[in-house]
């Protein structure tokens, strides 16, 4: 039956015996005072996804709204915004994996960083294994060889420090450490993803960026510190 209730347009068929085939039995053809419906509620964000992949392949960060008018203009389709942000983040992930992949990678990443720049320093901590649990992910810290290089060589001795907040699905916090060089531009120095600003993270932090230092035989210990909270 039409949901417009003023259509008398109606169908009605039932299965042959063969379980296969299907037979007409009643349909009154003519649809009267009705229009085509933009919502359909049969529409999922898989399907949308596997029509949309090649418009999310060629642009990750394409709008809502565009992904939203290229469902009407082609599918008649009117998409909720919080559908179709659903539909863009599975396109997305299924261009670049999901964040638990990618966190999984993080020990082989850091591997790989030391193999092939040496100098670096990359370190990824878990929760210790306890029976079955799975251990899980507590923090990471990175600096790429010719960052501290260049810092030690180039830089003032002031570091600035910073937390910010990550929007991912697994959130979390970024620490980071940056310096001025010799054009008064920001040279980055080190960054860190812990699961939440704290003191026992914040000494993670220097701790690893002391060790990062002594890698490197600078034995300096009277640098300045600035916290985005002392602006």
């Amino acid at each position: 039956m039409c949901l417009v209730e003023s259509c008398n347009w109606r169908i009605h068929a039932c299965v042959l015996l063969d379980g296969v085939s299907w037979a007409i039995k009643t349909l009154v053809s003519d649809h009267k005072s009705c229009g085509r419906l933009e919502e359909n509620p049969m529409v999922t964000s898989q399907w949308l996804c596997t029509k949309l992949l090649p418009d999310i392949e060629a642009n990750p960060e394409i709008p809502i709204k565009t992904l939203q008018r290229k469902a009407l203009g082609i599918y008649r389709v009117q998409v909720k915004q919080r559908l179709m942000y659903k539909v863009r983040s599975l396109g997305r992930q299924q261009i670049y994996g999901g964040f638990d992949e990618s966190y999984a990678l993080l020990p082989s990443y850091a591997e790989m960083i030391k193999s092939t720049n040496p100098g670096s320093y990359a370190l990824v901590t878990w929760t210790a294994d306890s029976g079955n649990v799975t251990p899980r992910f507590k923090a990471c810290f990175f600096s790429f060889a010719a960052q501290v290089r260049g810092f030690l060589r180039g830089c003032r001795p002031i570091i600035g420090i910073d937390g910010a907040h990550l929007s991912g699905y697994y959130k979390g916090i970024l620490l980071t450490a940056v310096a001025i060089d010799g054009n008064n531009e920001i040279f980055p120095l080190a960054y860190s993803i812990v699961t939440t600003e704290s003191m026992d993270t914040w000494s993670y932090f220097f701790r690893s960026l002391k060790a990062l230092f002594v890698q490197h035989g600078c034995q300096m210990d009277d640098w300045t510190f600035i916290s985005d909270r002392m602006r």
